[in-house]
C-alpha cells in the first residue's frame, strides 16, 4: 500500500482533496529544505525507499497532507507541525519531502 501511495509524483499532476492539483502552473513543487519561511505547505510527494516512506507516512507526512513549517532548516534540522504534533526532521529527510506552497 505504501508503494502505491508514494508512486505518484507532483509532476504528474496528482489530484488531491477538493479537486485541486498538487502541482500546477501557479504553485511550484520544491523540497522542504528549500523553504526558508515559516508557514503552511502541502506535501506533494516523498522520495526514498519503501522503509523511509513508510516511516514518514506513520508520522503523518504523506502526499496531500497539510504541514506547517515551524522552524526552517538553515542547514540543520527543521521543525514541522503535523496533525497537531511537532516533529523534528534532519536535513537529508527534508530534501526528500516535496512540497507546494
Amino acid at each position: 500500500m505504501v508503494k502505491k501511495l508514494f508512486s505518484h509524483g507532483c509532476g504528474k499532476g496528482m489530484k488531491q482533496k477538493h479537486g485541486k492539483r498538487c502541482f500546477d502552473s501557479e504553485s511550484h513543487a520544491t523540497p522542504l529544505s528549500k523553504k526558508h519561511t515559516c508557514g503552511p505547505a502541502k506535501v506533494c510527494g516523498v522520495n526514498g525507499d519503501r522503509k523511509h516512506c513508510a516511516r514518514l507516512a506513520a508520522l503523518g507526512v504523506y502526499p496531500g497532507n497539510e504541514i506547517e513549517l515551524i522552524s526552517p532548516s538553515n542547514g540543520r534540522e527543521c521543525i514541522i507541525k503535523v496533525h497537531g504534533g511537532t516533529i523534528s526532521i534532519d536535513r537529508d529527510t527534508t530534501e526528500n519531502i516535496i512540497i507546494s506552497e
